[in-house]
């Protein structure tokens, strides 16, 4: 190769790689932070009727907001289940009545629902739990 070669191939080689060199901008400007909210839930309350008629509308619904993608709609509802849960849990357990398995059970539904995205799973617990509150209200009748 001769020289001239030589230097043109240089400096093409200069040229393109200076273009690629890190540009710092120095500046003092600073976002300023937006403002956060927190959602307290409130405990809900009840007798074992009314809870398990609150569950049921927790779940009313659930499946499409999981069709529609609506991630802050269903997380919010699985939370409010939970809480629903631990105050309904004890009352049964002190009532006597058989159906803790059943409600965990639809509880572990709305759960596999929200975390799979299985809105079938949440129209099951929805039918579950509106047959689980009709027996109740019947088993407590009596």
């Amino acid at each position: 190769m001769n020289t001239t070669t030589r230097l043109a191939i240089v400096t093409a080689c200069v040229v393109s790689l200076s273009s690629c060199s890190t540009t710092i901008i120095d500046s003092l400007r600073t976002t300023v932070p937006g403002s956060t909210t927190t959602t307290t839930l409130p405990a809900p309350t009840g007798d074992i009727p009314s809870l398990l008629t609150q569950l049921s509308n927790v779940t009313f619904g659930l499946g499409q907001a999981i069709v529609d993608g609506d991630s802050k709609t269903y997380e919010q509802r699985a939370e409010i289940a939970d809480s629903i849960w631990k105050v309904l849990e004890p009352e049964i357990r002190a009532s006597g009545l058989d159906l803790v398995e059943d409600v965990q059970r639809t509880i572990n539904l709305i759960h596999t629902a929200v975390e799979r995205k299985r809105p079938a799973d949440a129209d099951k617990a929805n039918r579950f739990i509106s047959i689980i509150r009709e027996s109740a209200v019947d088993l407590l009748s009596k």
